[in-house]
């Protein structure tokens, strides 16, 4: 007895066919746009650790400036004053450690701030310089001495004349600020504390007028 075989018509085979490839399409394309997913958050994570990696703390600051002097460099502190005189210059806190603190200068950005700014984080780019505040006792030593006193070409100068003088050098650094952002933090960090205070009772000590 002989058996027919049955084939398919070849419009369904065609119709298989295509079914297969359209899926294998479907899923590399899902993958291509998975990977893509994966790189852009791993840039974005890289590029967030940049940022942090180029913010420096201000004890780095104040505990080294002749290491920055002249140089552009970034922080992120709190308006803890501004100074209602003048008002061309601002002190920022650090707001894990309110011990340390820098003065900056607004510049062309004084139009931009008033007392209400108090108590909010900011991001600022500026340019650090240093001045030598203890160069009179520089020129009582040349006096002392019989020596004429000279007049010192920089910060890095000014003290290392002092220290050949047996004089410590006080150097105070501000930055004049270039360009600046708010960082806009939730209710809940605000309202906590950090290690020497909240942001609330930094920017209240600070309006003792000893800032300037």
């Amino acid at each position: 007895m002989i058996k027919c075989l049955t084939l398919h018509p070849l419009s369904q085979l065609t119709k298989k066919h295509n079914f297969k490839i359209i899926t294998a399409m479907l899923k590399k394309i899902a993958l291509l746009f998975a990977l893509g997913f994966i790189l852009v958050s791993c840039g974005q994570v890289a590029e967030k650790q940049n940022e942090s990696a180029d913010i420096k703390l201000i004890s780095e600051l104040v505990a080294e400036p002749l290491a920055y002097d002249g140089q552009e460099v970034t922080i992120q502190g709190l308006i803890t004053h501004i100074c209602k005189h003048s008002g061309d210059k601002i002190r920022i806190n650090q707001v894990e450690d309110a011990d340390f603190s820098i003065m900056v200068m607004l510049q062309e950005f004084q139009p931009q701030f008033d007392p209400s700014c108090e108590g909010r984080q900011i991001k600022i780019t500026g340019v650090l310089r240093t001045v030598v505040r203890n160069m009179d006792q520089l020129e009582e030593a040349h006096n002392h001495e019989g020596e004429e006193g000279e007049g010192c070409a920089s910060s890095q100068e000014a003290a290392k004349k002092l220290q050949e003088k047996g004089i410590t050098p006080d150097i105070r650094a501000f930055i004049e600020m270039k360009s600046f952002e708010y960082i806009e933090v939730s209710q809940q960090e605000t309202g906590c504390c950090s290690k020497k205070g909240s942001s609330t009772e930094l920017a209240e000590a600070a309006k003792s007028g000893k800032c300037c």
